[in-house]
């Protein structure tokens, strides 16, 4: 099992956006000597409430200076946003600073502020992002990259620099919808998906529908390494304690969810998508940490870490887990790195014996 860390960088009034910065790149230093795999920062845009952190490829970049273990993760970069060849780039870039560190997870996007923003249709976002991964693997595999699609048109281009890794950075795609992961199980890509978003029950299915489009295009069944999930993750020596730590962020998370979704819902006129965020929105009003310790997350004893997280391992297949600490991103900084140190001295070694 591979642990790795995500870094959402939510801005909250009355914090204080350099030192929020600052606390995170320390957590991603202190990752890399504790033992964690892989960081994950996040690609958000005009809302410091949920995220101030817009350019994960020049964070990771500052994180690949200062390490040389860990691996770096964009969890995830909107490809529909931006140009395809643009972003192999830059990802491009920072596996030649990282000698050849990087993981490229890439996602589709659902912010309708996001899109509006940068002037790009919603409606157009799947079939962005789908050639988007074509093109993108084309980079990273061949030497000129050629393409003729509804949405990029590309003659013979030299991408450069050349990644370090043999055939680029891993692209891991983020499959938080059906569509998607059957998207991904055709490609024969691996997925990341995040339980904050789509809770254990749904989680299954979506992980179900991913096995069946690989097997229906003729790849093989996903390995551990084809399945990673992001989850909201924390680890206490009593539950009162942490109960007590995580009632200010699991506020903070219920509120920012709401107002965050309720434009997605008016924007969208998918049935299956608007079903998605009603229920979402309807979870989120009985929210508590015991809701949260059922649906989409692990909150306890560095002992009932370990039993609950081997048992979603099993039922899920996963063989990486990126752990959310800060839900809400409300913890002070030393809690959030008390939890992970715990974490990696009484879990992960648990986890990982064979």
């Amino acid at each position: 099992m591979k642990f790795g860390i995500y870094q959402l960088v939510s801005c909250s009034e009355g914090q204080d956006v350099h030192q929020r910065y600052r606390d995170t790149f320390a957590s991603s230093l202190a990752a890399d000597e504790l033992g964690f795999e892989s960081i994950w920062p996040v690609e958000h845009h005009f809302d410091p409430r949920v995220s101030v952190l817009s350019c994960p490829a020049l964070f990771l970049a500052a994180v690949a200076s200062r390490t040389r273990r860990l691996r770096l993760g964009t969890g995830i970069l909107q490809l529909p946003l931006t140009h395809p060849l643009r972003a192999a780039e830059e990802l491009a870039t920072l596996d030649v600073l990282s000698e050849g560190r990087v993981e490229a997870g890439v996602g589709r996007g659902v912010h309708p502020a996001h899109f509006a923003g940068f002037g790009v249709p919603i409606a157009e976002s799947r079939a962005r992002f789908e050639e988007g991964v074509a093109l993108l693997l084309q980079a990273f595999r061949e030497e000129r990259v050629s393409f003729r699609g509804q949405h990029f048109n590309v003659a013979g281009v030299q991408v450069v620099p050349r990644p370090v890794q043999a055939r680029g950075p891993t692209v891991r795609v983020a499959a938080n919808s059906t569509e998607t992961a059957v998207f991904a199980g055709r490609m024969g890509l691996p997925v990341l998906t995040a339980s904050h978003v789509t809770p254990f029950p749904r989680l299954e299915g979506i992980l179900d529908a991913y096995r069946e489009a690989r097997r229906e295009a003729g790849h093989a069944p996903p390995a551990p390494d084809d399945i990673s999930v992001v989850m909201p993750l924390f680890v206490g020596e009593d539950r009162a304690t942490i109960e007590r730590q995580l009632a200010p962020g699991i506020a903070s998370y219920v509120a920012t969810v709401t107002s965050a979704l309720a434009p997605q819902l008016e924007a969208t006129s998918v049935p299956a998508e608007r079903e998605r965020l009603q229920a979402i929105l309807a979870g989120m009003r009985a929210t508590t940490l015991a809701s949260l310790d059922t649906s989409m997350g692990v909150f306890g004893t560095p002992e009932a870490c370990v039993e609950r997280l081997r048992a979603l391992a099993a039922r899920f297949g996963m063989g990486r887990i990126i752990a959310w600490f800060n839900l809400g991103e409300m913890l002070p900084h030393d809690e959030v790195t008390r939890a992970m140190e715990l974490f990696a001295a009484r879990v992960m070694p648990a986890l990982q014996r064979r």
